[in-house]
């Protein structure tokens, strides 16, 4: 069962949006020393995962050539005294930059437990937290998204209306920066960063985790099929994205990949036909992962992916549109999959629950179309499988409690113009 509030058909005034420390030393059974600070914090940081969420976290930071020498990362569960424990970061390449990606993967933390880090030399404090084991007693929060920034204050401003909800994470399906893969514009990425350093991180310090797909403007000429020398090749895909695959450790090569949430839930990135084709290798591994979720019972799953099956601007029959239906939809419909997000279109949409072309109560809704920090277009209402629309940047907050789902999407005055529950 879905209930459903109505949702407003409105515009957003673009002109309106317009107008810690490093560690010393060897591990000891209680603490580890660390030395003082000699900058406050670095050029950005980002929290991810690669494998479950309750019990891991990828953490990085980035530095300029100054600070590249020291990669040792202090941390500890709130609450404990002394630094408890110390790694040291793999050092990797920023793209067309002289910034500096240190990375650390935490392994063996607690489920639900928060954890003070410091990176580096860097005085400030940063918080994560882990996801919880169970979502039975306490519901998950997390915001649902894509095609993030036209200008740095417009991303700014979505985020901080996200923050209300106190996301446990962030899913954002493709066009970050808007990069385009070109050397040239490697300084979208320090407005990127710098306005999630500003906006996403909470009370105390919590960095919000932020999952990403790939959409064309991570993607030299964007799709697979402008390329005459494309090859299914990780070597190939880092050369015509070299940002996304270097930046992000999620979804990582070949630009897929499942995340399971301990039992409960599984978010999807999906690629399409950005740096690989949506058929064949791609849509194989894709009916594996959502058999195998059906089969196990994971009562969440989240495909998300850029070029929407179901575009409310663009035409519906555009290829990508047209390959996404006939390769992953009859999949999302064979295994269960209730809800996929979408982006690309810049504008508000939710499809009625479609099941084989038509309207049918047990289908798939359709969320999207990427419009969280750039300029919205007008959506074609007319079309049948359009329930709810509008012309607004806008962010989805998804509570998953058991297994009821609860929706609100969000403007940027902090408006909820659409809202329901699913219950089925």
């Amino acid at each position: 069962m879905i209930r459903s509030l109505p949702v407003g058909v409105g515009t957003v005034s673009i002109l309106a949006l317009l107008v810690s420390a490093g560690c010393n030393g060897q591990k000891e059974p209680a603490f580890v020393d660390c030395r003082e600070p000699s900058a406050e914090e670095p050029l950005g940081v980002l929290a991810t995962w690669e494998r479950d969420p309750t019990t891991t976290m990828i953490i990085d930071w980035h530095v300029g050539p100054g600070d590249e020498a020291d990669r040792s990362f202090c941390y500890k569960k709130v609450g404990a005294e002394g630094w408890q424990h110390l790694v040291e970061a793999e050092r990797h390449d920023f793209p067309h930059s002289d910034r500096i990606i240190h990375r650390v993967a935490l392994e063996d933390l607690q489920p639900g437990t928060e954890y003070r880090f410091r990176a580096g030399e860097f005085e400030r404090r940063y918080k994560i937290e882990t996801m919880p084991k169970s979502i039975d007693d306490e519901p998950l929060v997390f915001a649902a998204g894509g095609d993030t920034m036209h200008a740095k204050i417009m991303l700014e401003t979505m985020n901080e209306v996200v923050m209300r909800y106190d996301p446990a994470f962030v899913a954002w399906a493709g066009d970050l920066a808007m990069d385009d893969g070109e050397p040239e514009r490697a300084h979208h990425w320090d407005d990127w960063f710098e306005a999630n350093h500003n906006t996403l991180i909470g009370p105390g310090g919590r960095i919000v985790p932020i999952l990403v797909a790939i959409g064309n403007h991570e993607v030299l000429d964007g799709y697979f099929a402008n390329h005459d020398d494309a090859e299914e090749t990780d070597e190939w895909r880092a050369s015509v994205a070299p940002y996304f695959y270097s930046i992000f450790s999620f979804p990582g090569q070949p630009g897929y990949e499942a995340l399971d949430f301990g039992e409960y839930l599984t978010m999807i990135a999906l690629d399409s036909e950005h740096t690989n084709p949506v058929e064949g290798a791609q849509t194989e591994w894709l009916a594996g992962v959502l058999k195998e979720r059906a089969d196990a019972g994971v009562p969440h799953v989240f495909p998300f992916y850029h070029v929407p099956a179901y575009p409310s601007h663009r035409d519906k029959d555009e290829l990508i549109s047209t390959l996404v239906r006939e390769n992953w939809v009859p999949l999302f419909e064979e295994h269960g999959v209730k809800y996929a997000f979408e982006g690309h279109d810049h504008t508000y949409m939710r499809t009625h629950p479609i099941l084989e072309g038509e309207i049918d109560p047990d289908g798939v809704i359709y969320v999207g179309d990427g419009a969280w920090g750039v300029v919205p277009r007008s959506v074609d209402s007319e079309r049948w499988y359009i329930d709810q629309y509008a012309t607004k940047l806008h962010g989805v907050i998804v509570s998953l409690h058991g297994s009821e789902r609860h929706f609100r999407v969000v403007d940027t005055h902090g408006e909820v113009f659409d809202e329901w529950t699913d219950e089925r």
